[in-house]
């Protein structure tokens, strides 16, 4: 899991404290890691905003924070996820973006990969004519268009099973309108489309080669950036708060 993990220095706190407020700075403690952690996985979601182009809000939302308690005094803005509805976990695909590397593959790439129509080393990007939704990504309906045609049972949402062979199905059924073009060096590796005259034969779905990522969302710089900018204003209003009369 990636994470960056908070914890403040009170030594300095201490020293001034009464042996009543001593034995309950722990709580006073564990507010204010909490509401640094709180404070930090906004900031980390607002950096989001500005390093990515069109952040999906299911990306946004795989930033979150784990509390600390006073026997456990640490905090952490942490990405998690777990990926609902066979989705990828955030750390899978947010992971490149904050460390740098290799993006996984999505779960219409690994089938494409399964089945031979794409190599372990390519990505699978939309060409000019695909449609997009307003993330930029490929829309569920268009890959699960492309998928029933490519006769592979993908589970996307929306997606039915690969279409049975009973006469009613074939009736309705159009044409197989995507393909791809295996042993074409005169076409680029992909998935094309073609429709019933030569303007309607173009590319949708281009398998080029994976490359490396580098490091955008600098998550442990945002987070320690406003921890030592906080930390001693939000740890004297958890002691206002656990102690209110002082």
């Amino acid at each position: 899991m990636l994470s960056a993990h908070i914890d403040i220095d009170l030594t300095r706190f201490e020293a001034k404290l009464t042996s009543v407020q001593r034995r309950e700075l722990p709580k006073a403690e564990a507010l204010a890691l909490n509401w640094l952690a709180y404070d930090g996985m906004r900031a980390v979601r607002a950096k989001m905003k500005v390093v990515f182009d069109r952040p999906t809000a299911r990306a946004i939302r795989g930033i979150v924070y784990d509390k600390a308690s006073e026997s456990n005094r640490v905090s952490a803005v942490v990405v998690g996820g777990s990926g609902r509805k066979g989705g990828l976990p955030a750390a899978a695909y947010l992971g490149p973006e904050i460390h740098g590397g290799m993006r996984r593959h999505k779960s219409f790439e690994e089938q494409l990969i399964g089945r031979g129509l794409m190599a372990r080393n390519q990505v699978a990007v939309p060409a000019d004519r695909t449609p997009l939704d307003r993330y930029g990504n490929m829309t569920q309906g268009f890959l699960n268009r492309v998928m029933r045609d490519l006769r592979i049972d993908y589970r996307g949402a929306g997606a039915t099973r690969v279409a049975s062979g009973s006469k009613r199905r074939k009736r309705r059924a159009k044409p197989n309108q995507f393909f791809v073009p295996q042993g074409r060096s005169d076409l680029f590796p992909g998935v094309w489309f073609s429709g019933r005259s030569e303007r309607e034969f173009y590319p949708v779905i281009l398998f080029v080669r994976m490359t490396s990522y580098s490091e955008r969302l600098k998550l442990n710089e945002i987070v320690a950036d406003l921890v030592r900018q906080k930390k001693d204003r939000t740890f004297r209003r958890a002691f206002k708060k656990v102690f209110p009369k002082t």
